[in-house]
């Protein structure tokens, strides 16, 4: 018989690094990738408060990434994931107005752009978030964990550029998401759909890391050891 003994603080410090080390491989893979602006901290809402972000210089086809989570329910009615100074008529909406449980965009007297695909829901959990924008169709794409999820085409809308702001329409305003923004990535492009999955992969852990590889393998070990 074959005993093999795996000290239980390993484990335990296998497991915490796995449970850890999600936004760390995300901020990881997105330093390289010609990003323009972002945020490495998390933003926590309680429907009436916001947070200062400078989306960067965006014009034309842009992507925006985020991974958040929040209570549309409680939220009600709306919720802005963020918008611009500079071009305040158009945001980005975690819950889509009136009460639709979605994500969306909005130009403001023109359009409030909903999202109907089943899984493009506001978020309870974590989840990487992705909107797209091609500026000469005038389409918006959404990703959720890096799938294309839904489309939205022929739209009138302007990425937010610049200073701004996460979570609400202003301080103090009305329409405040409840939840958590851990990340904001922008780009001043359209990236294609393997980069964002290969963003959403590196945050969620879908490709095993060489720590993944070797702690599933001394859990294997030490099922071997007890059969034997």
């Amino acid at each position: 018989m074959i005993k093999i003994t795996i000290p239980a603080g390993i484990l335990l410090l296998g497991i915490s690094s796995l449970q850890g080390a999600s936004l760390a491989a995300y901020d990881a893979a997105i330093a390289g990738s010609g990003f323009t602006a972002r945020s490495t901290t998390a933003a926590t809402f309680d429907g009436s408060n916001i947070e200062a972000f400078d989306f960067g210089a965006i014009s034309g086809d842009a992507t925006f990434e985020f991974i958040m989570s929040g209570d549309p329910a409680a939220g009600g009615r709306n919720g802005y994931i963020g918008r611009a100074d500079a071009n305040a008529g158009n945001s980005l909406r975690y819950e889509q107005w009136d009460d639709t449980g979605a994500l969306g965009f909005t130009r403001a007297g023109v359009a409030d752009n909903t999202f109907s695909a089943p899984n493009a829901a506001s978020p309870t959990d974590d989840t990487h978030v992705t909107y797209r924008w091609t500026q000469a169709t005038g389409t918006m794409d959404l990703f959720i964990n890096g799938a294309s999820t839904d489309s939205i085409a022929g739209a009138t809308f302007d990425m937010p550029t610049g200073p701004g702001h996460l979570g609400n329409v202003s301080d103090g305003g009305n329409e405040g998401m409840i939840g958590t923004i851990s990340r904001v990535t922008t780009y001043n492009s359209a990236l294609s759909d393997s980069d964002i999955l290969s963003h959403s992969n590196a945050w969620s852990g879908s490709v095993p890391e060489p720590t993944s590889l070797l702690f599933s393998g001394l859990a294997a070990l030490a099922l071997l050891g007890r059969r034997r």
